[in-house]
């Protein structure tokens, strides 16, 4: 990492107040009352990793996640950002992004939001489907994520994605393409698609292993992806990364693009993943433990003192991180000068038999300025690309 390098922040806000059937139900609802508590053990830890760090890289983006960012109020964001702007460098034009979900939109929140600095906003649609949305345990209704949009215009914030999941149980090919067409009518300068992974010890986990709902075909699953890429191509939308679609290269979501490019980010809260330096970090996965280990941090300060894990990277390791990362990028793959620059070696110094396997396999091409691309059948097959690089 060089100075230069533009750094990206990531804020995790774990609060819920619905507990969601396919995320970790047993970790994070029904703690609201922790939230002051939890507000300045984050000012707490952005403040003493700034210090330790000594970093003079300018943010470009900053990203509050979750949970659900967006049952906090203002007030509170606001606070989290000026402890930001204390400790680092932010660029005037910085990409400042909400996760909201579409029942929190309110014309006064949505104008405090872009008071305080919020930009971009990621609404949590899901799906356009009443059913689909209670089985997911969602607290919003369709009519709610069309309303959210018209408020986020009214507000100014008309930087906004939306994301959808498909492969979900009682999901059909109609209440997809359904869900797709909404999405469209609702005109968001940025989608993301992701296929439901079922995560152990969750509802959804709990409620198919009962027999209670049956997971959707993969064949189904994957011809779900694909009409949602060719559909969306014709609405005028670009396939820049394997889940991630936009208006234009400048409404490429920044903070995603940070991770897919190998460049530096760092992590706040519970369960924050953070790259920076030739080290990785894994933040406390409870907002339990998480808070105590920043009681602890008050009196002894120390780097990343909320982390469970620091994983020192090997040069071997990011370069297998390189390639695989960006062959997600479906515009730009992997570029053997980018690489050379980068680590001062040919990319196929490192990785000639994999790129051949590949190449044999057919699941890569190489253009004619040498990149190195998925081919269109390979990208729901990623991850058997992504595993000839884990293995090296």
């Amino acid at each position: 990492m060089s100075m230069n390098d533009p750094l990206s922040l990531y804020i995790h806000i774990p609060f819920c107040v619905s507990r969601c059937s396919y995320c970790d139900f047993t970790t994070f609802a029904g703690k609201k009352e922790l939230i002051p508590e939890y507000i300045e053990a984050l000012k707490l830890e952005i403040e003493i990793n700034s210090d330790l760090l000594c970093l003079q890289n300018p943010v470009h983006s900053i990203y509050f996640g979750g949970g659900t960012p967006s049952m906090i109020e203002a007030k509170n964001l606001a606070s989290i950002l000026e402890t930001i702007q204390e400790n680092f460098q932010v660029d005037a034009d910085a990409e400042i992004t909400l996760e909201m979900n579409p029942g929190d939109a309110n014309a006064d929140y949505l104008r405090d939001l872009k008071q305080i600095g919020i930009n971009r906003v990621s609404l949590g649609m899901q799906s356009n489907n009443p059913d689909e949305l209670e089985i997911m345990g969602r607290r919003h209704s369709p009519q709610q994520t069309i309303e959210a949009v018209r408020l986020l215009r009214e507000s100014g914030l008309q930087n906004f994605s939306v994301d959808l999941i498909y492969g979900f149980p009682t999901q059909t090919m109609q209440s997809w393409q359904d869900s797709i067409q909404s999405a469209i009518e609702l005109n968001p300068a940025h989608i993301s698609l992701y296929a439901l992974s079922i995560e152990e010890g969750t509802l959804l986990q709990k409620r198919i292993f009962e027999g209670k709902l049956q997971p959707v075909d993969e064949d189904i699953s994957a011809d779900m992806y694909d009409y949602a890429e060719d559909f969306l191509e014709k609405s005028g939308y670009i396939h820049y990364e394997i889940a991630n679609w936009a208006k234009s290269p400048k409404l490429q979501s920044r903070h995603n693009m940070q991770y897919w490019l190998t460049l530096p980010y760092l992590g706040f809260g519970t369960g924050a993943h953070g790259n920076i330096d030739h080290v990785r970090t894994v933040n406390m996965s409870t907002i339990d433990d998480y808070l105590e280990s920043m009681k602890l941090a008050r009196k002894n300060r120390i780097i990343f003192p909320a982390s469970k894990e620091i994983i020192p990277q090997t040069e071997m390791m990011e370069m297998q991180d390189f390639v695989m990362l960006r062959f997600r990028l479906i515009q730009t793959g992997v570029d053997p000068a980018i690489f050379k620059q980068r680590f001062g070696i040919e990319l196929e110094d490192i990785f000639h038999y994999e790129i051949e396997r590949l190449l044999q396999k057919k699941l890569i091409e190489v253009a004619s300025d040498g990149r190195l691309f998925l081919k269109k059948k390979s990208i729901l097959i990623a991850n058997q690309v992504f595993m000839e690089f884990v293995s090296v």
